[in-house]
């Protein structure tokens, strides 16, 4: 059930990131304390694991707040709640793949010469085709 939410979430926001390159920080939080609730009924993982997946976003809002917005907030913010559903490793596999996905979609646009080094692309969607994968590779 974890899963689908999860899922749903970032499908979501990924919408939100590509539409308006912003995310509504409350629908997270809402999503964040459904995972609170979830992990108090039906812990997936220990909470030293919750909190570690929790710490990946705090430190992804911190690079946000020290680098004036070059990294998105929201981003640091959703990776605080995705850390609340799938833990320390599960959100460092998510951040990580999702970063190589921005990576390589990045070089692209760059040889193709359709953006140029310092415009900013939607990220959240990264992050949704890394849990994609990441599902499809537990099956």
């Amino acid at each position: 059930m974890q899963k689908f939410v999860v899922l749903g979430l970032l499908g979501l926001c990924s919408l939100e990131d590509l539409r308006r390159r912003e995310l509504t920080v409350f629908y997270i939080l809402l999503f964040g304390i459904v995972g609170l609730l979830f992990h108090l009924f039906a812990p997936v993982c220990s909470i030293y694991s919750v909190l570690w997946g929790m710490v990946i976003g705090a430190v992804l809002i911190l690079i946000s707040l020290v680098t004036r917005g070059s990294v998105g907030m929201g981003d640091g913010i959703l990776l605080v709640v995705t850390g609340v559903y799938l833990g320390g490793y599960e959100n460092l596999e998510l951040l990580m793949t999702g970063l190589f996905l921005a990576a390589i979609w990045s070089l692209g646009l760059l040889v193709l010469k359709k953006k140029k080094g310092k415009e900013e692309i939607a990220f959240v969607p990264f992050l949704l085709v890394s849990y994609l994968v990441m599902l499809v590779r537990g099956i």
